[in-house]
């Protein structure tokens, strides 16, 4: 008779189910300990996730996972469970998104800094978590329509082994404070004052955009266009059920006033600690002056002819959505955002006022920039022209 066991979790409820895997109980316990896994009485309908005991490891299956999947230590099985559970968890509650990001709260608000490749966001919690701050999580954060940053109760984990480069007061805390692990990840076991329970909520209070550099000598914070934090927010984040015209509407209110930064550093603790001394001081105001990113339009295979003698409209079926310098805009309703920076932008107005062929943009747009040879603004407009074309965002006509 196999020994089965159903769970309920917070915000879910009965979703998972045990068969012979008692060992997991409690590996689950310690990497939740915000998020409340309780024992229910045994489900006529089978949970979504089942785990079983298996000779080498555990078998699991979910809806992501329809055909199982073999998982070889308990903590890579737990580290699959909360990616089931976090899906579960904004499939049941639609009007929440869910970003991809690590999170903590410094001074009453919410710091988030969205998922980048290798950029060291988790180890970067743990080190906010070393420096006396608050995680809210290293990888999922819940945010509602009010702005506010609901947590989901889960331990930061961290790859390891740990660098060597990485500060020995960083080590020692992680040593310290160690949960579950195996040889490749290791999660940490944080009491309530570090680690925001299950359902805690906390109002946004910037985007900070990350960069570690082995070069760096010491950590750098620059101030950001508003652009720069939408356009990450609308690229790590797991709303399947909204378009990213309905995102950059829920989005768009937020960033008009939430500040962003990059932050530049060499070692995490260095940065986590220099950070929180810096936020509670001046951080907003004693900052680089913003920097302006190039316009993000698909890759373009050829700009217009040089010789073309088209003229030019800007869309009539596109929706703009200003930030700042920058401008959003998606060529069609349901359609994909493009992100235009202040020449482009300049173009895309003219093109709305009145249409215009190459030679009269290259000429008007020259006429704006002191000393700009119109032999490169010519090119460089048959350029952005080809990519306005390819994205649907400007239509030929005759005149």
């Amino acid at each position: 008779m196999p020994n089965l066991q159903d769970y309920a979790l917070e915000g879910i409820g009965p979703c998972l189910r045990l068969v012979n895997a008692e060992p997991l109980e409690p590996i689950l316990t310690a990497v939740m300990p915000g998020w409340p896994i309780t024992p229910c009485v045994e489900q006529e309908k089978t949970p979504d996730v089942c785990i079983w005991r298996h000779p080498k490891g555990y078998w699991q299956q979910a809806p992501a996972l329809p055909d199982g999947a073999l998982l070889d230590t308990a903590v890579g099985t737990a580290c699959s469970v909360i990616a089931d559970a976090a899906g579960a968890y904004f499939y049941r509650h639609p009007d929440l998104v869910g970003l991809h990001c690590g999170s903590v709260e410094i001074n009453g608000q919410l710091v988030i800094f969205p998922d980048t490749y290798r950029a060291g966001k988790s180890t970067l919690t743990a080190a906010f978590a070393a420096a006396g701050q608050r995680v809210y999580g290293d990888d999922v954060l819940a945010l509602n329509n009010a702005g506010e940053g609901i947590a989901l109760g889960v331990a930061p984990r961290l790859r390891l082994p740990l660098p060597e480069a990485l500060s020995p007061a960083f080590q020692a805390f992680v040593n310290a404070h160690l949960g579950p692990h195996d040889t490749r990840y290791g999660y940490l076991r944080l009491d309530d004052t570090q680690l925001a329970a299950h359902g805690q909520r906390c109002p946004l209070g910037a985007i900070l955009l990350i960069d570690r550099d082995d070069t760096i000598v010491a950590p750098q914070l620059t101030r950001l266009q508003p652009g720069d934090g939408l356009w990450q927010l609308l690229r790590q984040n797991f709303a399947e059920h909204e378009s990213d015209q309905a995102l950059i509407e829920r989005f768009l209110p937020l960033l008009q006033h939430l500040p962003c930064f990059l932050l530049r550093y060499h070692d995490a603790y260095e940065a986590a600690q220099w950070l929180c001394a810096r936020w509670q001081s001046d951080a907003t105001e004693c900052l680089s002056p913003a920097r302006v990113l190039q316009a993000e339009l698909p890759a373009l295979h050829s700009a217009l002819d040089l010789a073309d003698g088209r003229y030019w409209r800007a869309s009539e079926a596109a929706l703009t959505f200003p930030l700042g310098d920058e401008l959003f805009v998606i060529a069609k309703e349901g359609g994909a955002i493009h992100r235009l920076n202040t020449t482009s932008r300049a173009v895309w107005a003219l093109l709305q006022h009145e249409p215009m062929d190459l030679e009269l943009l290259s000429e008007t747009l020259a006429s704006f920039f002191t000393g700009a040879e119109l032999a490169q603004v010519r090119q460089d407009t048959a350029h952005l022209l080809g990519q306005f074309q390819q994205a649907g965002l400007i239509n030929a006509i005759r005149v």
